[in-house]
């Protein structure tokens, strides 16, 4: 089913689009600034794994994501759900981060588990914007 963007009631949308957006900001100071607000990170994590694992195609359980996280599974773990620890254990290195750490090299090697991260076309006088980041190849022979 093809949609016509020039008939749909954008201007209908933006007014509740901008009131959740308030709504969402509002919540992050009040989890910032509760006493259970670390709780509350750390639920969205795990949920934030499940669903993301379900856009893959891949159905987690929140409940046994938790129990394999703590070491107390009830049943053997299955591929998913080692995928889905190894996701999580990713989200919290990122999260014990400055901002932006992630999208540095040292936070791009770390993460991709690589040798060595340069800067291509770094000094030949390009501006910063079209300045790429080259990965080396992984001297173990990995991706």
């Amino acid at each position: 089913m093809a949609y016509d963007f020039g008939k749909l009631p954008i201007s209908n949308l933006i007014r509740p689009a901008f009131d959740a957006g308030i709504v969402l900001a509002r919540l992050d100071e009040r989890i910032a600034r509760s006493p259970v607000g670390a709780g509350w990170i750390e639920r969205s994590q795990f949920t934030d794994v499940c669903a993301s694992l379900w856009i893959d195609g891949e159905l987690v359980h929140l409940e046994d994501l938790v129990l394999h996280d703590a070491t107390r599974d009830i049943r053997t773990p299955t591929h998913e759900l080692t995928i889905a620890l190894d996701v999580l254990r990713t989200r919290r290195r990122i999260a014990a981060q400055p901002p932006g750490w992630a999208l540095t090299a040292d936070g791009l090697r770390t993460l991709r588990k690589t040798a060595e991260i340069t800067y291509a076309d770094a000094g030949e006088g390009k501006p910063a914007d079209a300045i790429r980041l080259a990965v080396a190849p992984d001297p173990e022979g990995g991706p």
